[in-house]
């Protein structure tokens, strides 16, 4: 007598091979459990809403920062440009940030060495952007993990966005 292929049948097939494989060491004991998958970087900082609250705090404090605007290019910048562009600048620093953090974001911008060559920004500079953005995290009390993940994120453009002349 021939039993009908259903997916009982299967289900029934599919637990004994596992089993049966578990039992000869073919798969680790932890397979027979399921573990969740940790949430991404995006997903704990919250998603794209408290991402964008960071990115405007940081970006706004970028302007009045004394030792960034002791650069020329970026005081002349903050001058007379930021009036009309920073609002775009936000959301693309946001898209970014979204990015690096692991959402469903793709940073569509300028490269990070094409955006940034005008204004010949040394490694003391972009160390005190990334001083910003880390008194922004504080500011809305970002877990030091997650504070730390995103850091280091930002640390990899530094190669990008330095000029090494400078």
């Amino acid at each position: 007598m021939n039993t009908p292929v259903n997916r009982r049948t299967i289900a029934k097939g599919a637990g004994a091979l596992a089993g049966t494989a578990a039992m000869r060491g073919v798969l680790p004991a932890a397979a027979e459990e399921a573990t969740p998958t940790e949430p991404s970087l995006y997903d704990r900082l919250g998603g794209i809403f408290p991402i964008a609250a960071v990115v405007n705090r940081f970006s706004d404090q970028i302007l009045i920062n004394p030792k960034l605007n002791a650069n020329p290019a970026l005081k002349a910048w903050n001058e007379k440009e930021a009036p009309t562009r920073l609002p775009g600048l936000k959301y693309m620093r946001t898209l970014w940030v979204a990015a690096l953090a692991g959402g469903p974001f793709e940073y569509t911008g300028l490269p990070l060495d094409q955006a940034h060559q005008e204004f010949h920004l040394t490694a003391d500079e972009f160390n005190e952007v990334g001083a910003e953005i880390v008194r922004a995290l504080d500011y809305y009390k970002v877990p030091e993990r997650e504070k730390q993940e995103l850091v280091a994120a930002y640390m990899t453009a530094m190669s990008d966005v330095v000029d090494e002349s400078a």
